[in-house]
């Protein structure tokens, strides 16, 4: 779900991955632009091979993941990018993302899916199109880069227990979010993004 004005943002085709969001006017570096809620759904019972909706499954915790409401569009169309200009992170057990830098009008929003290492993705069908010069061909991390991101991970997670185990259990908006994420935030991701990406 999007958390700034449809002012903001639109939803586009592009060329190769599908549909897009992009900014219709600029969007202030740091601003909560996401927060993705939907369904808690067990990986073990998920179908990867048979289920479309793999598409639009984010990764929750070991054993769950986040399934998206699809009826209208939402932060879930968001495409990856080896270089993001937005970033995605742990916020009161929610997922919600935001701007690593100013973001110029016409500008597709993009995030790292930091996706596992592919050891048993084959074929792998997590093909990479962002085409930006850091561009590995692949949504996977690689063992020393996802390592680097589950240890950050940990450190900033805001130490709350998950109450939400049960399959029913849905991830619900919150009745008030930030507008923005700190400074020291962007910074340190961004230190971890070099790190990464070069």
């Amino acid at each position: 779900m999007f958390l700034i004005p449809e002012s903001y943002w639109e939803i586009k085709k592009t060329k190769n991955k599908g549909r897009g969001a992009f900014a219709r006017k600029p969007i202030e570096q740091g601003t909560l632009i996401g927060d993705y809620v939907g369904k808690l759904v067990h990986l073990k019972d998920f179908d990867f091979d048979k289920e479309k909706k793999k598409l639009y499954l984010m990764f929750y915790n070991d054993e769950l993941g986040i399934y998206p409401y699809l009826k209208k569009p939402g932060v879930h169309l968001i495409n990856h990018s080896c270089f993001p200009n937005c970033w995605i992170i742990r916020y009161k057990d929610h997922t919600i993302i935001f701007t690593l830098k100013n973001i110029k009008k016409k500008d597709e929003l993009t995030i790292s899916y930091l996706l596992p290492p592919k050891t048993n993705c084959k074929p792998c069908p997590h093909k990479c199109f962002c085409r930006c010069k850091n561009c590995t061909g692949t949504l996977h991390l690689t063992e020393s880069d996802y390592k680097k991101w589950q240890e950050f991970q940990d450190k900033e997670d805001d130490k709350n227990k998950s109450k939400t185990k049960r399959l029913a259990d849905k991830l619900k908006p919150f009745k008030k979010y930030p507008k923005f994420v700190s400074k020291r935030l962007i910074s340190k991701i961004k230190a971890l993004q070099k790190e990464m990406y070069g």
